[in-house]
């Protein structure tokens, strides 16, 4: 287990702790109120509402357990079967559709994880008034867009994609959260550019500290083809073998 998954795992389950650890005060309250009530029918009003309150969270939170286990096993483990499996048994599990959001924008990584680029871009479009619903939602669409058209070597449209996130940068950009770094996008550029020094100049700015084994999977499959076109195989080939090591079965885990 890799330093990174420890500390994860740290925090995990150090925040279960504390939110079961809720759960437990809350049902000794109402064992309390329970208790206490000196008439049946408040002592059923009590432990009714109680009950009622505990399924309803108790759903929620094995839910939200499903989602974040589905959410590691992409971002951490890189495990594409892994998460599929998770998330159909979320799916079949959120009877009120309450992580219908979340799924949408995971299907859209998970096919472009999969290598899936044209399946994935027909999802982002049969989806588009959602990712248009939020400046966050809007950067993961375009930015999901930059790589499948990259991938696809549509030039043309990824320039349309590029032109949309900058957009995206010089404004409003207070108000979105920190989802992707723009020197990853910005060393992106440089690399359609051909200008693969500029590239490896922006991409080395990224504090791979704060990357998932997902995301620094794509940053050192980036820097690895900007190494071989400056025919420094060497090291561009070290990096693309840490990919393979890291990436287990994401797609650009398999074709370097």
């Amino acid at each position: 287990m890799t330093m990174k998954n420890f500390v994860w795992k740290i925090f995990y389950y150090g925040k279960k702790l504390f939110v079961w650890s809720m759960y437990l005060l809350f049902a000794l309250y109402i064992y309390s109120l329970v208790a206490s009530s000196e008439t049946l029918s408040a002592r059923l009003f009590f432990g009714g509402s109680g009950l009622v309150v505990l399924c309803i969270v108790g759903l929620f939170e094995y839910l939200k357990n499903l989602y974040e286990k589905m959410i590691y096993a992409l971002n951490v483990q890189c495990d594409l079967e892994a998460a599929v499996r998770l998330r159909e048994h979320l799916k079949r599990k959120d009877l009120f559709n309450g992580f219908k959001q979340s799924i949408i924008i995971f299907d859209s990584l998970l096919l472009l994880d999969a290598g899936k680029y044209t399946d994935c871009l027909a999802h982002l479009a049969k989806h588009q008034k959602f990712f248009h619903g939020t400046l966050d939602y809007l950067f993961i669409y375009y930015h999901t867009q930059m790589y499948c058209y990259s991938f696809l070597k549509d030039e043309k449209n990824l320039t349309i994609a590029f032109e949309k996130l900058f957009q995206l940068k010089d404004r409003q950009k207070k108000t979105m959260r920190g989802l992707f770094s723009w020197h990853e996008i910005s060393g992106f550029h440089y690399f359609h550019q051909q200008r693969n020094q500029k590239c490896l100049q922006e991409l080395a700015l990224i504090d791979t500290a704060r990357l998932n084994n997902r995301e620094l999977s794509y940053l050192l499959y980036l820097q690895g083809q900007c190494l071989l076109k400056l025919n420094k195989l060497n090291e561009g080939n070290r990096l693309l073998k840490e990919v393979r090591a890291i990436g287990n079965t994401l797609a650009i885990a398999q074709v370097v």
